[in-house]
């Protein structure tokens, strides 16, 4: 299973596919991978440093 969240209505879906074609919730096809705790962090640090 693959997570994912939509960047539309910031809802959370888990999916046996790779490559989804839209949310669950709002129908849109604006979504990406699910982060991990370790993945934000490492995010943050880069726009941090900026």
């Amino acid at each position: 299973m693959v997570k994912y969240i939509c960047i539309n209505c910031n809802y959370g879906f888990e999916t046996e596919k790779e490559n989804p074609l839209e949310c669950p919730h709002c129908g849109t096809d604006r979504f990406e991978k699910d982060k991990s705790a370790e993945e934000l962090l490492e995010e943050i640090g880069r726009i941090l440093e900026g």
